[in-house]
């Protein structure tokens, strides 16, 4: 039987911080060691190679992967000042740690990476969890290098975005100094993953008729910008940096793989507004013909969204791993730790760990994903 524990401490040094909580994550699992880890932090002055290093030592093991996020949680706290460290301690399976530093290029190494780490292809039976920085990664390329590690589970969350010169990522007992790191786990089973994008398409579809590089200039005819402001309406509409946080836009995704189940949509985020031209801006390759509708998001839709993916993913599960937006948790629900106390209830008696991060990978409708505000569930057999 796979064992597993989770804990959260907040101390003002980063190493205590994370030794307490390694020690009480072993405890929970009732274990003497972990075989691998996950390792979030927060806090301004944290040391992500510090922190890292006293967990490698509490627990036993090297095979820990660490991250600096903007806020962390375990089932019963949440946690987005710090310093705090959570721990999600693993035992009773294999797995092997990996860390790609630099910038240039650092995307497309990973996939070899992880195939030399590992001796061989990638199974259905491997969860992979990549950790990347923010502002050394593309992560729209980041998704689609990750995607040829199929038929693995892979799953992505960005760094904290902060600018301050720090590390952002640890592996073992050393920071990875931009780049990316994480854990590749050899599962008995396929892990479960389950995404909430947080809003509700609202439109019918609408077609563009006119698109530029990354701008949509027409909507069934009309300028881009004067449909979306008619949808969003006043007050929004006067105030389009707001109105962006509310309204998205959600972009079909049909099944691509035998077995995954009807069509599916993926939200993106306005990533510009031209007045002028009338047009808006979408990070997503355009064309002439494609079919978009208009998505809202707010706390009830999230909220809503989230029980509705919740429902039956936590069965048989012995550890939950929750990557969420910075733009969620106590900014989208209002209430600190609503979010993550509604995934714990679900996966309960399982541990969790959550990270709430600058960006979400995973996979939809068979297609490796960069998501918007999104929270990812994963359930670990």
């Amino acid at each position: 039987m796979r064992h597993a524990g989770s804990a959260i401490r907040s101390e003002p040094e980063s190493a205590l911080a994370a030794a307490r909580a390694a020690e009480a994550a072993i405890r929970s699992a009732g274990a003497e060691r972990a075989d691998a880890a996950l390792l979030f932090a927060v806090g301004r002055d944290l040391d992500i190679e510090r922190a890292s290093a006293a967990a490698c030592e509490a627990l036993g093991t090297r095979t820990v992967a660490a991250v600096l996020g903007h806020a962390i949680a375990t089932g019963d706290c949440e946690d987005e000042a710090g310093p705090a460290v959570a721990v999600l301690a693993l035992c009773d399976l294999e797995a092997a740690a990996f860390r790609v530093a630099g910038a240039s290029g650092v995307e497309e190494a990973i996939g070899p990476e992880i195939e030399a780490l590992l001796g061989r292809s990638t199974t259905e039976n491997d969860l992979v969890v990549v950790f990347a920085d923010p502002l050394a990664l593309d992560a729209t390329r980041l998704a689609g290098t990750l995607a040829d590690l199929r038929p693995a589970t892979v799953v992505a969350a960005g760094a904290a975005l902060d600018a301050g010169g720090r590390s952002l990522l640890a592996s073992a007992d050393r920071a990875v100094r931009g780049g990316a790191c994480g854990l590749v786990v050899s599962l008995g089973a396929p892990a479960r993953v389950a995404v909430s994008q947080g809003c509700r398409p609202i439109t019918d579809p609408f077609t563009a008729t006119r698109v530029e590089g990354n701008w949509i200039v027409e909507l069934d005819g009309k300028p881009a910008l004067d449909v979306y402001r008619e949808i969003a309406r006043e007050p929004l509409a006067a105030d389009l940096r707001h109105a962006a946080e509310r309204l998205l836009v959600a972009i079909p995704r049909r099944a691509r793989h035998r077995g995954d189940t009807g069509d599916a949509w993926v939200a993106r985020r306005i990533a510009g507004f031209a007045p002028a031209r009338r047009a808006f801006a979408l990070p997503e390759s355009l064309r002439v013909g494609m079919v978009l509708r208009f998505a809202l998001r707010d706390a009830d839709l999230a909220r809503e969204d989230l029980s509705r993916m919740l429902a039956g993913v936590g069965e048989s599960a012995s550890a939950g791993l929750y990557l969420s937006s910075s733009a969620r948790g106590r900014a989208l629900f209002q209430h600190p730790g609503l979010e993550v106390a509604l995934v714990a209830t679900a996966l309960a008696p399982a541990p969790i760990a959550g990270l709430f991060g600058s960006f979400e990978i995973a996979p939809l409708a068979g297609s490796l994903e960069l998501l918007a505000h999104a929270g990812v569930l994963i359930a670990i057999p």
